[in-house]
């Protein structure tokens, strides 16, 4: 007989029996699909909160190097304050001297080693700065740069978060 019994008991054609079937079939298709994609969600889910926690553990280290950065630079500017100081001490002092020899006229040896050494002096001391200027220059632009791949990679983050969570939604939209 070609007749299957429904589930009041009566006969029931074949092809709607198997009608019945597919959907029920169809259902757990789209049942583990659902649970497939779900537990992709959570381990995409899980990944974004890996992810998130490196940025941040960057982004503390990042801190810590320019806090270390900028106590050095800050060392540096008062040894360069020092110097500049003890450079204003020795100018008033030629100053002083070159008055003297402006009055008196005489040529004072001791001025001119004085002068010399102070040239001599200060030109250390501008190419000092000048390659301390360079050096803090190249980490500026190095630290912006890697300040600029963390925005990069936190906005990648946040795209797919909400490229899943689009999907999450979906998920839920289909469930339901």
């Amino acid at each position: 007989m070609d007749a299957e019994p429904d589930a009041r008991g009566e006969p029931q054609p074949a092809a709607e029996a198997a009608e019945a079937g597919s959907g029920i079939q169809e259902d757990q298709a789209l049942e583990e699909e659902m649970e497939r994609l779900l537990e992709e969600n959570e381990d995409l889910k899980c990944e974004i909160e890996e992810m998130r926690t490196e940025m941040e553990e960057m982004r503390d280290t990042f801190y810590e190097e320019d806090t270390c950065q900028l106590q050095e630079m800050r060392r540096e500017l008062e040894r360069a304050n020092k110097n500049c100081r003890i450079l204003h001490y020795r100018l008033r002092k030629a100053e002083r001297k070159r008055l003297r020899y402006a009055q008196t006229g005489e040529i004072d040896e001791e001025l001119f080693r004085c002068l010399e050494q102070d040239l001599k002096v200060a030109k250390d001391v501008s190419v000092r700065l000048h390659n301390e200027l360079e050096k803090v220059e190249e980490k500026r632009t190095k630290t912006e740069e890697e300040n600029e791949k963390l925005r990069q990679r936190l906005i990648e983050v946040e795209v797919t978060k909400q490229a899943l969570q689009n999907e999450l939604d979906k998920t839920k939209e289909v469930g339901e």
